[in-house]
């Protein structure tokens, strides 16, 4: 008797293998249990295969932070007549016979690019060459990105400068940029940035290729105050998009994103400040916050310059759609103090309402100075902000599980009505 797990649709068993990727996600270990799941449904049958197989080679760089010589192997076994040519043409000449035509069109499957993994595995790849060309690493890059092509890939999340220096921006980049491979680019609706690409004009680029992002990361090494001109490649970046929905930004300056945020008004839902430094910000155009009304999240980690300044921007804002409001991890005030003293946390634990009252009592019982007093009853002011908003507020460490033991404790949620516990769920993602 046939089992029903053989019977089920290749459409549903995609459904299910995906749930498996997405929930599987742990960036420590690069997914090793999920690609362990998915190449063992690999082996059950050939709808299994065929189901798991294009979750397994969407991403298949980003499971090899070393680079994995095998894999260009894999990609160039999928060249056409075209590729072949370009790298015999340009002095690179492969033993078509060695590479067997594979029963998958890998190539096509591709969704996400990491692309310092995808340079460094064609660096392994090339470094085992024997009398290649000075320029091999290069040619496999541009060969690659035409089979790409020539397989109408629709690129849909890019991965930018994981782990490069300023130095490590060169021509493998470049060939990034190329007019040639813009159309590769275009379908990109996630991109991350890390390192100093701002620096290397990597963001003006890019601005004409991908326009229509939903979600942008931008984290740079450094941002000293005298790059003006680096910020506002980041501003022209963002105020090219088209229908930005997801922006986090670490390690920028204020000002150098705050003014592009009302060209993105109607379609941001969520914002994530990262190790922003939010002091000597007295001009910081806040309005242009207020005017994203469809926000439904809004993060600080790590952030310093919690004061008078800031709270006086944010209270004189309303986010009548705002879900999530989260002041998380290590951040501090104006003077290097933190707003949430490490030795306030079983207080945040404890399943106590925390509004006036409860402050008020808490600053009784414990033996604060002034400042630390005045410290707590500042950052009550951006919880009651968030509350008026109508949105959950979290404080302190971050995960989900104890966010949702606060829920009714020290989150608490008034205004308009609680929340369904799905809708909680969804707003922590």
């Amino acid at each position: 008797m046939t089992s029903i797990s053989s019977r089920l649709p290749l459409d549903v068993l995609r459904i299910i293998f995906t749930f498996i990727r997405k929930s599987g996600k742990n960036s420590n270990n690069d997914d090793y249990n999920t690609r362990r799941y998915l190449h063992s449904c690999v082996l059950v049958n050939r709808s299994w295969c065929r189901a798991a197989v294009p979750l397994l080679w969407r991403n298949a760089f980003y499971y090899f932070k070393n680079g994995n010589a095998k894999l260009i192997d894999t990609y160039i076994s999928c060249f056409g007549y075209e590729e072949y040519e370009y790298l015999e043409e340009e002095g690179l000449v492969l033993h078509r016979k060695s590479y067997a035509r594979p029963v998958f069109d890998y190539a096509s499957m591709l969704k996400r690019l990491d692309y310092d993994r995808f340079c460094q595995s064609v660096d392994v790849w090339c470094s085992e060459l024997e009398n290649a060309p000075y320029n091999s690493i290069s040619l496999m890059i541009r060969a690659l990105f035409k089979m790409f092509l020539t397989r109408s890939v629709i690129l849909l999340h890019l991965v930018l400068g994981e782990w490069l220096s300023r130095k490590g921006t060169d021509f493998r980049y470049k060939r990034l940029m190329e007019r040639e491979f813009k159309n590769l680019l275009e379908p990109v609706r996630k991109l991350k940035l890390q390192g100093e690409f701002v620096k290397d004009r990597v963001l003006t680029e890019l601005k004409d290729s991908c326009k229509n992002l939903d979600k942008l990361f931008v984290y740079l090494q450094n941002s000293p105050p005298n790059y003006f001109e680096e910020m506002e490649s980041l501003r022209d970046f963002v105020n090219k998009q088209t229908h930005l929905k997801s922006l986090k930004v670490a390690n920028v300056l204020p000002n150098s994103i705050f003014s592009s945020l009302s060209t993105q008004s109607k379609s941001l839902c969520s914002i994530y400040f990262w190790r922003v430094d939010f002091r000597n910000c007295e001009d910081l155009s806040w309005e242009n916050l207020s005017a994203c009304k469809n926000l439904q999240k809004l993060k600080f980690k790590d952030c310093m310059g919690f004061g008078d300044n800031m709270f006086e921007g944010l209270t004189k804002s309303h986010f009548p759609k705002l879900q999530l409001l989260a002041i998380i991890g290590d951040n501090k005030n104006e003077y290097g103090e933190h707003i949430i003293q490490p030795d306030w946390q079983a207080f945040l634990d404890s399943p106590i309402l925390w509004d006036t009252s409860t402050i008020q009592e808490f600053l009784k019982v414990h033996q604060f100075q002034s400042s630390d007093q005045q410290t707590l009853l500042d950052c009550q002011k951006i919880i009651d902000w968030g509350i008026e908003q109508g949105s959950v507020v979290v404080l302190g460490r971050w995960t989900l599980a104890s966010a949702l033991q606060k829920f009714g404790r020290v989150i608490r949620s008034m205004g308009r009505n609680c929340k369904l516990y799905s809708s909680l769920v969804s707003c922590f993602k």
